[in-house]
Parts: C-alpha cells; sequence; structure tokens
C-alpha cells in the first residue's frame, strides 16, 4: 500500500516547508553547521582568488566544501553557485542536526538504494521515458550548479545523489512531498505513482552519477546529454500514451450483441448503404380439389 501524501497544492505545500523551517531560529545551536560552511567558503574563495597555483591540499578542500561553486560562469554560474550552496547546507544540516536528537543521519539511504533496483525491475517497457526524464533533469541541473563542469565543484553532484536516495527510502521526504503536490497543481488532482517517481527519481541518479564521472574525466558533456535524454524522453513518453490507447480501441465491443461489427452500423459518408437481397420467390405447393 503506498503512503498518502498531504493532499496540498505547490503554494500550500512550500508555506508549511518555509514555516516549519523557520522553527529552527528557535534554537540558535542548529544555525552552527550552516554558519561553519559558510566561514569555510568565504576563506577558500578569497585564497583561491590571492594564491595562484591553488595547492593541491586546497584544491582538496575546495572539493570537498563546494567552496568555489559559483564563482565562475558569469551570472549564470553565479546563481547556479548560489543553488548548490544551498543544496550543500541542506545536505551538510541534514547530515549533523539529527546527531542534535541523538538519530543516526542519512536514514532512509539503504531504502533508496532498493527502491532504486525495485523500480528498474516492474514494467521496464513504460518506465523508459520517466527513467530518460530523470537522468537528463540531472545533467541540466548539474550543468546549473557546475557551470564549468570543474571537477573541483563536482561534489554538489555526489550530495545530490545521496540526497535522492535518502527521499527515496523516505516516502514523507521533502522531495517526495515537493513532486506530489507541483504534480497536484499542474494536473488538476491527478497525481502519479509511487513507482512512476521513483522510477524519475532512479533517473536523476544514474544522470548525476554520470555528470560526476564525466567532470572527473575532463569531459564537457553534460548539457548536451541532457538535452538529448529529454528529448528522447518525451519521444518515448508520446509513444508509450499511443500504444497503451491502442488495445482499448481493438477492445471495444460490436453495438449489438451477435452482430458483427460491420452490421447494424450506419455506412460510412460516400459508401452507398448495403441493401439485402431477398430470397427467390418459389410458389406454394398445388394440392387438386377432389
Amino acid at each position: 500500500m503506498e503512503p498518502q501524501q498531504e493532499n496540498v497544492g505547490l503554494g500550500q505545500y512550500l508555506k508549511n516547508t518555509l514555516k516549519q523551517g523557520l522553527q529552527v531560529f528557535k534554537n540558535p545551536l542548529k544555525l552552527l553547521p550552516t554558519v561553519v560552511i559558510g566561514f569555510v567558503w568565504l576563506v577558500i574563495g578569497i585564497l583561491s582568488s590571492l594564491w595562484q597555483p591553488f595547492p593541491w591540499p586546497m584544491q582538496i578542500a575546495s572539493f570537498l566544501s563546494y567552496a568555489e561553486g559559483g564563482l565562475f560562469g558569469g551570472f549564470f554560474g553565479a546563481v547556479g553557485g548560489i543553488v548548490g550552496k544551498v543544496v550543500m547546507a541542506v545536505f551538510i544540516n541534514s547530515a549533523i542536526l539529527p546527531l542534535f536528537e541523538k538519530k543516526p543521519p542519512f536514514v532512509g539511504v539503504a531504502g533508496g538504494v532498493k527502491g532504486m533496483f525495485t523500480s528498474m525491475s516492474k514494467d521496464a517497457a513504460s518506465g523508459i521515458a520517466p527513467l530518460l526524464g530523470g537522468l537528463g533533469l540531472a545533467l541540466l541541473f548539474y550543468t546549473f550548479m557546475n557551470i564549468n563542469q570543474r571537477w573541483q565543484n563536482s561534489m554538489v553532484g555526489i550530495v545530490s545523489l545521496v540526497m535522492l536516495l535518502q527521499a527515496m527510502g523516505n516516502k514523507s521526504s521533502f522531495l517526495m512531498g515537493l513532486i506530489f503536490s507541483t504534480a497536484r497543481t499542474f494536473t488538476k488532482g491527478k497525481v502519479p505513482t509511487f513507482l512512476s517517481v521513483t522510477r524519475f527519481l532512479t533517473g536523476m541518479t544514474i544522470g548525476f552519477t554520470m555528470a560526476v564521472g564525466l567532470s572527473l574525466v575532463g569531459l564537457h558533456w553534460c548539457f548536451w546529454l541532457a538535452l538529448f535524454s529529454l528529448f528522447l524522453s518525451l519521444v518515448l513518453g508520446l509513444l508509450m500514451k499511443v500504444l497503451r490507447q491502442q488495445p482499448a480501441v481493438a477492445a471495444t465491443p460490436p453495438p449489438f450483441p451477435g452482430v458483427p461489427p460491420t452490421q447494424g452500423m450506419p455506412p460510412m459518408p460516400g459508401v452507398p448503404p448495403t441493401q439485402m437481397t431477398p430470397p427467390p420467390f418459389s410458389p406454394p405447393p398445388y394440392y387438386p380439389q377432389r
């Protein structure tokens, strides 16, 4: 049985999430991880602009913290870097804040890995389109957050990968709720199944894995692969929709029971109606009178 999601639209869902997020200010100690990582970003960012060539130990520190994200690529690179730093901050808080409540971090990652393989084994044909859609979207997001696709900024892809696995393993996670509330808003209440959403998130997991691998080997192909995957997902999605409609048309019963579909129906335009040929006339038998 699928878990029930909160039956609200996107706007109300974001409003509820923001209200819950503001609760952290009631305990300022929980803001400490965000303050620390912000200070690390500031220090490494300044040193990277003054210290050239940047030594390897500092490059590794930059990689682990995503400190140079948003420092390249102009306006779009800066905006993507801000988004990436928000993702990093959420990840760091999700790793540390549970310790304040004596809970293990990253609960649900193992369940996400299991759910990923389970979704791949069910209804494989119809699941190719959402899989490719998630893959392409992940490659596009990664290109936005790492505009020049340098390996020093690829940690945001690894973090996104872990957070996706955690979301798949925790059906009440923020990401799951965001997907369902968005679908409910733009489809007039019609929401996808958990299997299709899991298949889409599986595609995003594969996409971020590919993106990090391409950055590590120095291939800047993420953007073009993203466009190709999204186009292929759209084409396959339309094709599967047409194929699902064909059996319904073929299985339509005749209008009258026991009558073939070609009989008892009005003639097609331009085609004369079929006339029944009467049987040949045979005279009645003759009996002589006595």
